[in-house]
């Protein structure tokens, strides 16, 4: 996680020091000034690589596979001063996991194969808050860097397990959400830190990348000690 939240910086770091110098009165890399406008709203969309990782009480870490899925939204900028605004808006996301294990297993009379797939598609009504600070690179291109908390809560999902054995394949379907006997699990609320980048171009167009890490347990089973989620969020979108 470490590497790739470098990386992302190291390019947003080149884009600055590449482009053009900005006009005298955004020069500062920090600016007190009083915003003209006032607060302005935008939609987003991307694609999101969700999982989760879970540990025990024995130490034991565990964690699933990525989940390629999406993000729809929309956003409100706040402005405080020309450097600071508050991000906040409503997005839809679509998290969740995929997890796949085979055995291989051989006795006196034959070999056979056993896979087993689980699937994971949750979907969460988010709030973020964000601190988003704003740097003018050029006249055409404003750079913003996002860190703030996250709020989210369960609408609603499916969790698809899928087995074959000795060429028998069998499908169970449950819901993501509710208590444990029943379901898988899982809680519906859920909060965590979003941290990412972004840029606009000419006033409209976005960008941005976007990293979030989940901080409460939404484990409600038996099987884990703790579960978090994890996202990453590439998005393009529109500021009106």
């Amino acid at each position: 996680m470490r590497k790739k939240l470098l990386i992302i910086a190291c390019v947003f770091c080149a884009l600055t020091a590449s482009a053009q110098r900005a006009s005298s009165s955004s020069s500062s890399f920090f600016s007190t000034e009083k915003v003209d406008g006032g607060v302005t709203f935008g939609i987003r969309a991307g694609v999101n690589m969700a999982n989760i990782s879970g540990s025990d009480s024995d130490g034991s870490s565990y964690s699933f596979g990525n989940r390629t899925s999406f993000h729809i939204g929309v956003t409100a900028d706040i402005p405080i001063m020309q450097s600071l605004y508050v991000q906040t808006g409503l997005f839809f996301q679509n998290k969740g996991y995929k997890f796949e294990e085979t055995d291989n297993y051989s006795d006196y009379y034959d070999d056979y194969y056993n896979k087993t797939t689980e699937t994971a598609k949750p979907m969460y009504l988010e709030i973020p808050v964000l601190a988003s600070y704003r740097y003018n690179v050029s006249d055409a291109i404003q750079l913003q860097i996002n860190f703030g908390p996250y709020f989210g809560y369960g609408i609603g999902g499916k969790m698809k397990e899928e087995t074959s054995l000795y060429g028998e394949k069998e499908s169970k379907e449950y819901d993501y959400f509710g208590d444990a006997d029943e379901t898988c699990g899982f809680k519906r609320f859920n909060c965590g830190l979003q941290v990412g980048a972004g840029l606009t171009f000419s006033d409209h167009y976005y960008l941005g990348f976007n990293y979030q890490f989940g901080l409460s347990n939404i484990n409600d089973s038996d099987d884990f000690d703790s579960i978090k989620d994890r996202n990453w969020m590439i998005s393009l979108g529109y500021n009106f």
